[in-house]
Formats: C-alpha cells, structure tokens, sequence
C-alpha cells in the first residue's frame, strides 16, 4: 500500500484525513494524529463518532455487530462508527 494513503472521513460537515494504521480503530488514530472527532464512549454505544467514510472503504473490517445494532440503516450510505473501524493493511 500506499506509504502516503490516507482514508478520508466526513463529519458533521467537516472532511477529515486520517492515516489509516494497521489494526488501531480509526478514532484511536485520530487521537493521535489530532484530528477532531467528535466522540463519547469510544465502544460503539453512543455513534457520537459515526463518520462517512469517503474512501478506503476497501481496506477496513466489515461492520462490526455494534455498527448493526446502531447505525444498520445507515451502513450502506457509507457511514461507520469510528471507534469500531479498523484497518486490515
């Protein structure tokens, strides 16, 4: 891959570039790389951080069963909940 790939999220209006590190959630990435999402819980119970993803969508986990239970009708726009999506590579 890509050593300068980024997956690009959007929130709340806002497009965000996070580099995506392997098997580290997105949001945790994000704290890192001091992008501002918005979050709560950090375990997939509140959605505070769902985000659209714009791309990479091909190189992180399939919905876990919280993203179901929470956002399921929203899965197929795009969106995901940053806390529990995960880059495979």
């Amino acid at each position: 891959m890509d050593q300068n790939f980024t997956i690009k999220v959007k929130q709340e209006g806002e497009v965000y570039d996070i580099e995506p590190v392997k098997g580290k959630s997105l949001l945790a990435t994000a704290f890192e790389q001091e992008v501002p999402l918005d979050y709560k819980c950090q375990k997939g119970n509140c959605t505070r951080c769902k985000v659209e993803l714009v791309n990479g969508q091909d190189i992180v986990n399939k919905p876990t069963p919280k993203e179901h239970e929470q956002i399921e009708d929203q899965l197929s726009d795009g969106y995901r909940l940053a806390c529990q999506t995960v880059p495979l590579k």
